[in-house]
């Protein structure tokens, strides 16, 4: 029986690979999945890297119960690592991902030329929305916009209507990310509709309010969590059945860099929807994503962050401030530098 969506699948994987990717004849593919992840989109790549002359490898393996590090030690990382660290490309499918793992920090000490393309639980309809869909010289425009007004800003303040209310200065000697999608160096990329970057961790103070999902943990959220942040680091989870959930899950690695802010990020897809999966759900437009726990070196040098695992929470409907000037109110762009440039992509 015929998959649903397979004609807009061939464009996405076709776009993943020629455009994305830039998968070159001749290149290694390293093309990685759990048991959870879509097979017929990995089978879609795998066939695609190969019509382009390269030469894929799919490395399937049973799904990892956690994250990051905590997958080790359920996945073979140490195979998977060599694998992947011989390859020159790796496009990461799996639905409990293997970035931040030990996987990857072998693959790097081995290949420190590695293109990465995060493209975790990505499932058809994912690619179809994320991938194939979307204005990407207008998106392209607009994210460069809203990466050079944050990089330009020293202080950053972020409510949304569940009760975030909280502030903090731009790190300067971390990198900002404009997320395009583009492995067009060593490193990892990531889909379009993003943008990373760092606060000073002392810095940052307040409530967050994840509203959204958080993930892994809880995936959709049925009433907020709230986060007391004090230093850059929870000192409070607050809710319903949800943070419960969540505060276990923090408790259960004993491990205090765990409750240590990470990165925050802009959703601006306009194609995302809320789902459960945190590759779609932090791009929802107008929402911000915090990430909690582990970082490698490039994101906070000198040392990296340590952590036992990651996690990835989404504030819905943020409004955001830069030095005081509004971008964003409840999830709706208002700034006059990019009303248009948001209604073209959003109508």
């Amino acid at each position: 029986m015929p998959h649903v969506l397979d004609y807009e699948l061939t464009r996405s994987v076709a776009a993943i690979v020629k455009d994305l990717a830039l998968v070159k004849p001749g290149e290694r593919v390293a093309i990685t999945a759990d048991t959870m992840a879509d097979r017929h989109v990995v089978n879609a790549v795998a066939g695609q890297v190969f019509a382009a002359g390269a030469k894929p490898l799919v490395l399937r393996y049973a799904t990892p119960r956690g994250v990051g590090k905590a997958a080790d030690i359920d996945i073979p990382y140490q195979a998977i690592g060599s694998a992947i660290g011989n390859c020159d490309v790796w496009l990461e499918f799996g639905y409990n991902w293997i970035l931040y793992s030990s996987a990857q920090e072998i693959a790097l000490d081995i290949n420190k030329q590695l293109r990465h393309v995060c493209l975790v639980g990505m499932d058809t309809g994912m690619m179809c929305r994320l991938v194939g869909s979307v204005d990407f010289a207008l998106l392209s425009r607009f994210q460069e916009t809203v990466t050079a007004m944050t990089k330009a800003a020293k202080h950053i303040k972020m409510t949304n209507p569940s009760g975030t209310n909280l502030e903090f200065d731009n790190d300067h000697n971390c990198p900002f990310y404009n997320e395009m999608g583009i492995a067009d160096k060593p490193g990892s990329a990531y889909l379009s509709g993003q943008i990373c970057w760092f606060p000073i961790n002392e810095s940052l103070n307040g409530t967050l309010a994840f509203d959204g999902s958080i993930s892994p943990s809880n995936g959709i959220l049925k009433s907020p969590v709230l986060l007391s942040l004090e230093k850059g680091y929870i000192k409070e989870v607050k809710g319903d059945r949800d943070a419960e959930v969540f505060r276990k899950w923090l408790e259960s690695f004993n491990d205090p860099l765990m409750y240590r802010m990470a990165h925050v990020c802009y959703g601006f897809h306009p194609n995302a929807k809320l789902c459960g999966n945190c590759v779609e759900d932090e791009r929802i437009w107008g929402s911000t994503e915090w990430g909690i726990g582990y970082l490698p070196v490039a994101d906070a040098p000198p040392d990296g962050i340590n952590a036992a695992s990651h996690s990835d929470g989404i504030v819905l409907d943020s409004s955001v401030w830069l030095d005081g000037v509004p971008i964003t109110e409840n999830g709706q762009v208002v700034h006059p530098d990019l009303l248009e440039m948001a209604r073209k992509l959003t109508r």
